[in-house]
């Protein structure tokens, strides 16, 4: 069963890390797809329960490995435990090298990175946002955006991940500044991913229920809205193509154009 959310929040991904965007994090790799360890991991391990989560994310790079990134606004030891065994499940699933990132908030500067279980010896690798200067940064992008020079990757990936570097500014107030900026941001040049993102880790990392209502009400939730709406037709619509139905009905029911409806005909001939 189709899970809207997550797939639009995973699409976002794909969009934003495709390129050199993953070079923010110094990894040299090209990234091919982008899913969550409980969507890797349920379709083989269904005798498990694993419990639907993208607040972790799981990118197939074009070397046959994969790089699961962990987000945590707080530390404790036995996290090392948790990221473990989702990584056993996703290793199961997939049977390729996994590299594991906890990206931390910049309060926390130092953790353990390694699990020593006797007959298996688990690491992580630590991303301290601590090392990255929030307001030094929102500078120098707010410059860029106002003098209209074109942003690289990496300028998108900071304004995603403002919010978690160190600044003198509260955490609601660096997630404005975030927001704000991508609304600067060219929707060809991956706004609507930006804003999909940032709406994802405002759920994780802000408590205040009136903040977060208030963060969600500044990202443009009409397109992502949109495009959640667009994935359910299209799902609606391959189900009735399967069923045999007549391209004509499809598109008199979900509304879709023929060039779409025909795109999904060829997709399913090709999956067949």
């Amino acid at each position: 069963m189709p899970q809207p959310i997550e797939d639009i929040i995973m699409k976002s991904i794909m969009e934003l890390f495709k390129g050199d965007a993953i070079k923010f994090f110094g990894i040299n790799k090209q990234i091919i797809s982008a899913t969550t360890i409980s969507a890797a991991a349920r379709s083989e391990l269904t005798h498990i329960h694993i419990q639907k989560n993208i607040d972790d994310w799981v990118l197939e790079a074009d070397d046959n490995t994969f790089i699961h990134f962990e987000f945590q606004s707080d530390y404790d030891p036995k996290d090392l435990s948790r990221f473990m065994v989702s990584d056993a499940m996703l290793y199961t699933s997939v049977r390729r090298p996994i590299r594991t990132i906890v990206v931390y908030t910049a309060d926390i500067k130092d953790t353990i990175t390694t699990l020593d279980a006797g007959a298996i010896k688990y690491n992580v690798e630590a991303f301290y946002m601590s090392t990255l200067d929030g307001d030094i940064t929102y500078e120098a992008i707010h410059s860029k955006v106002a003098s209209g020079e074109p942003l690289t990757k990496q300028d998108l990936m900071s304004i995603v991940f403002l919010p978690m570097m160190k600044s003198n500014a509260d955490k609601v107030t660096r997630f404005e500044k975030s927001i704000n900026l991508s609304k600067e941001v060219p929707a060809s040049d991956g706004q609507l991913q930006i804003q999909a993102m940032l709406h994802l880790l405002a759920d994780k990392f802000i408590k205040d229920p009136d903040m977060l209502v208030k963060l969600k009400e500044m990202i443009n939730m009409t397109r992502l809205t949109e495009m959640i709406r667009q994935d359910k037709t299209i799902e609606i619509a391959k189900k009735m193509l399967i069923r045999g139905t007549p391209i004509e009905i499809v598109m008199e029911d979900t509304g879709l154009d023929e060039p779409i409806v025909n795109k999904l005909v060829e997709e399913l001939n090709n999956v067949a």
